[in-house]
């Protein structure tokens, strides 16, 4: 069996590109021996819209958010895959607010203390990403805020970007590169 892979995907637009460029590269995943499991952060049930800072996760032996709603148990479930990917079109140079939620809430599967510990350590962090807009000084902003948690956590990154891709919902498929592009990541991730 190869790797086991999380695709979070943060995008509201169901039809979107960033949805369309991800399920390609998910099918590459599986056609190279990679379980894929998808989160769908837009339809999660939350109590609290993010991590509101009680730290309780961090006086608890467990590597759980507290908060005990549907996002706080689907967070629970990363440690369990060898590499978590984002999935999300660039809104405001960074993730969309659904995905933010999600992503405040990794803080807890993390011990900040004399002696750091995360459960997240080693596994493979990656990003898809779409804009409308170019790399430079746009989709590069919202790459580091991915990479450099990463760094931190002495975890592989891998990135997927699009830039300029039109607003039509699906176009991005229409493009061969793209979609080569995306084929590509996949197999990435189910080697890595």
């Amino acid at each position: 069996m190869g790797n086991k892979i999380v695709f979070i995907q943060g995008s509201p637009r169901k039809n979107g590109n960033t949805r369309a460029a991800a399920s390609i590269a998910i099918e590459s995943a599986k056609e190279n021996g990679a379980e894929v499991t998808e989160i769908d952060v837009t339809t999660l049930d939350f109590k609290e819209p993010g991590c509101i800072g009680c730290l309780k996760c961090q006086k608890s032996d467990e590597f759980k958010c507290t908060l005990n709603d549907e996002v706080a148990e689907k967070v629970s479930t990363l440690p369990e895959y060898d590499a978590i990917v984002l999935a999300t079109p660039l809104y405001w140079w960074s993730y969309t607010a659904q995905l933010k939620i999600f992503v405040d809430r990794m803080f807890s599967l993390s011990k900040y203390g004399q002696d750091f510990q995360s459960q997240l350590s080693g596994k493979l962090l990656g990003l898809l990403a779409t804009a409308g807009g170019p790399l430079e000084d746009n989709l590069e902003l919202l790459e580091s805020q991915w990479k450099k948690p990463a760094d931190m956590l002495g975890c592989p990154f891998l990135s997927c970007l699009f830039p300029n891709v039109s607003r039509e919902e699906g176009s991005l498929i229409s493009d061969p590169s793209s979609v080569e592009k995306a084929k590509e990541f996949g197999r990435l991730l189910a080697s890595a």
